[in-house]
């Protein structure tokens, strides 16, 4: 990062030509090029050949080793370390990371004075400083400018302030680093590129973006001239930020003030991120621009993974893949950022089968997953598109990995989830024995929600309730023991966990004759279990939500039960804080009809068909229509039917092809020959064909025709009748086949 954002940053620390070209402190030039002191002891001659090589191969431990021996075998007089051979020296020990390498650093310092009467300068100082930095102490680098006055009477310079500066921004420490500008403008030094480019990276890695946008008005208004690390800088920030109008101010200066041949790799990179916030074409076009806009530069890993994570943020995979070709096509090895990032975009189309694919190319091409990857791939378990086989795979992935990296809750939430929906509850069971009840990972809320839905699932109404009961009990203490300090889980029971539970119990009981029943004795298990679920909401100071209503509605409609149904009506007409819509209503509606009471379909549809300016909130939407026509045509009630379909033509309201079809079928249903012949008339000239839609008129689909003819069939038409009413069908869905 350091080299990408500017490392000559660090440069400002050294004011001399020979640090910049010995900054890489691997390639010392291995003869020195000094003429020594003439001595007569070998010894020392070959400490100092030793020496020699030890910088040379970067040696640091090798290098101390030999100056020790040089310095402590050194005679009054002589000077076999000249000032060349100490700089050579400091650059090298400057990086290393251990406290003994300051201790040397310290130590030649005072050697230089007391022993080969070497008067110290900036620099020594200012590697001292810089390693003071490396190392992380960045109070002590910032002592040594009272310290270079005092003992050596050295002041400061901008070099000096500018590598302090560099040692705090590698702590992220702000505040010291403005109190370190400050003085500097204190002391008549004036900030220069250097200096604004390491605060102005030092906001940026602290997402400060206000006070980053500030400092760079500052730079400009002091007059200090911006360069490519500083656009760098500020065009990444414009990103980060999402700040398009000052990005594209720095975009337009980058273009015009910076030669193509400045322009780096990281440039270009922070220009097609930038880029693609603003275009998806414009950023893929500045790529494919490259050889011919900046010729030098190569894209490499990051350009790559930076352009695969913009295709599929813009919802455009077939470009994405395209990318992937490109970056194969360029032998660049794809990284563990690019798997990850088509891993995640799988995720979020809830792609499990191409996740785990991807998981495993990753394994074969020796790319090593991290935490992120291996708990965005199992979060794709809970996806209603993951098949069992693949959910299989995926725990075997898990049982294979747990111990090498680390999922969150959520990660196990979402196993546990799929699991649920399969009904797998032994395994749900296992994954909370050998996780939550260990403490592995901290069980919120969905997880038991989920280890409950998987027991309901698997038929297992018993244990469900078991659990749930044990919960409610865990519920009441987390709520007497205000502080919680008690508890060492502490679990709130919520609306969406009773919606959700109740919603489970509404499903299908495959144990279960259904039967039109209003006798309790005859009701579901299941239907009992949601109804005693909920009546334990308000002693717990939980309001059911028009969700949980919803989903008890809908339970009395898939179990026929007409008792229940009337205890729900009657819980929501009592209800203060409820205020229905017309969502309810409609659920209402639609589990009467299935429970056969047809007139009370017909007592909520007068009620939501009065006048608007009374129920305007609760104005009949399609949905209403579709039921009420359904329930009338089911319960024999046709006469009514045509009364409200007279009402909706009258008051023009728009009827849909549902609306058409649940109609037709009403009509059809009723006795004789006049529905179906008054049903096939509406048809044909109330209705368009695919072929010509009319305006107003809504399309004839295959129910519409399908419901005709199978109504004919019923009623014992004649064959020749029948034929031509399937003609009449090729003729009018032709266009769409």
């Amino acid at each position: 990062m350091l080299r990408r954002k500017g490392q000559y940053l660090v440069y400002s620390a050294i004011n001399s030509i020979t640090q910049r070209q010995c900054i890489n402190s691997h390639k010392f030039p291995t003869i020195f090029h000094v003429n020594y002191t003439t001595t007569s002891n070998s010894t020392q001659s070959k400490d100092l050949t030793r020496l020699q090589k030890a910088v040379g191969r970067g040696n640091i431990q090798q290098a101390c080793s030999a100056y020790e021996s040089i310095i402590s075998n050194i005679q009054t007089s002589e000077k076999p370390i000249n000032r060349d051979v100490i700089r050579k020296l400091l650059m090298l020990a400057r990086h290393g990371k251990r406290s003994e390498d300051l201790d040397f650093i310290n130590k030649v310092i005072k050697d230089m004075k007391l022993k080969l009467q070497l008067t110290p300068t900036h620099f020594e100082y200012h590697a001292l400083m810089y390693a003071y930095g490396l190392q992380r102490l960045p109070e002590k680098a910032y002592y040594l400018l009272d310290q270079m006055k005092r003992d050596d009477n050295i002041q400061p310079t901008l070099h000096s302030y500018n590598t302090i500066l560099g040692c705090f921004k590698r702590v992220n420490n702000v505040k010291r680093a403005e109190e370190i500008i400050a003085e500097m403008k204190q002391h008549k030094i004036k900030p220069d590129t250097v200096t604004y480019n390491t605060m102005l990276h030092l906001l940026l890695r602290t997402n400060q973006y206000n006070q980053l946008f500030e400092m760079y008005d500052t730079m400009k208004a002091d007059k200090v001239q911006s360069d490519i690390y500083t656009y760098s800088t500020m065009l990444d920030a414009a990103v980060k930020s999402k700040n398009q109008y000052f990005g594209k101010e720095i975009y337009e200066q980058i273009l015009h003030k910076c030669k193509p041949q400045d322009i780096d790799l990281n440039m270009v990179n922070n220009m097609i991120r930038f880029m693609a916030d603003i275009s998806l074409n414009e950023a893929l076009d500045l790529y494919h621009d490259l050889p011919e806009t900046y010729p030098h530069i190569q894209p490499d890993k990051v350009t790559f993974n930076i352009l695969l994570d913009m295709c599929f943020k813009h919802d455009n995979p077939s470009k994405a893949y395209m990318i992937f070709g490109d970056m194969k096509m360029a032998k660049l090895k794809p990284d563990v950022i690019t798997y990850g990032t088509l891993i995640d975009a799988e995720a979020k189309i809830g792609n499990l089968k191409e996740s785990l694919i991807l998981f495993q190319d990753m394994c074969n091409s020796s790319i090593e997953p991290n935490d992120r990857i291996f708990n965005s791939l199992a979060n794709i378990a809970s996806s209603k598109s993951a098949s069992a086989s693949d959910l299989n795979q995926l725990l075997d992935l898990v049982e294979k990995y747990q111990r090498k990296f680390t999922l969150d809750t959520k990660a196990y939430n979402a196993l546990m989830y799929g699991l649920a929906q399969n009904g797998r509850s032994n395994q749900a069971q296992h994954i909370y024995d050998t996780v939550f009840r260990n403490i592995i990972c901290k069980p919120d809320i969905a997880t038991f929600t989920h280890l409950i839905l998987a027991y309901i699932n698997d038929d297992k109404l018993s244990d469900a309730l078991e659990i749930y009961y044990a919960l409610k009990e865990h519920h009441k203490k987390c709520k007497q023991d205000a502080t919680k300090s008690k508890i060492k889980i502490p679990i709130q029971l919520d609306t969406t966990f009773y919606s959700t539970i109740i919603a489970a119990l509404s499903k299908d009981d495959k144990n279960y004759t259904f039967a039109f029943s209003d006798d309790p004795e005859e009701s579901s298990p299941r239907l009992i279990a949601a109804m005693s679920i909920f009546n334990d909401m308000r002693p717990l100071q939980i309001q059911p939500t028009m969700h949980t209503y919803t989903a008890m509605l809908h339970a009395c409609g898939q179990y026929r039960d007409q008792y229940v149904l009337d205890q729900i009506h009657k819980l929501i007409k009592v209800d203060l804080y409820l205020d229905p819509d017309i969502a309810i209503y409609n659920a209402m509606m639609d589990a009467y009809n299935r429970t056969g009471d047809g007139e009370k379909v017909l007592d909520i549809w007068q009620t939501l068909s009065m006048p608007a300016t009374q129920y305007s909130q609760l104005a009949p939407d399609q949905t209403t229509v579709s039921i009420v026509f359904d329930s009338c045509g089911h319960n024999g009630l046709t006469h009514h039917a045509q009364s409200i379909w007279s009402f909706l033509k009258r008051t023009g309201f728009k009827l849909n092809t549902n609306n058409f079809n649940s109609y037709i079928e009403c009509l059809c249903r009723s006795k004789g020959r006049n529905g179906w012949d008054m049903a096939l008339s509406i048809v044909k000239q109330e209705m368009s064909i695919p072929a010509k839609p009319e305006h107003g008129k809504p399309i004839i689909d295959e129910k519409t025709v399908n419901t005709l003819i199978s109504f004919a069939k019923k009623k014992g038409f004649g064959k020749s009748e029948v034929d031509r009413l399937e003609q009449w069908r090729e003729t009018v869905l032709a266009s769409k086949n």
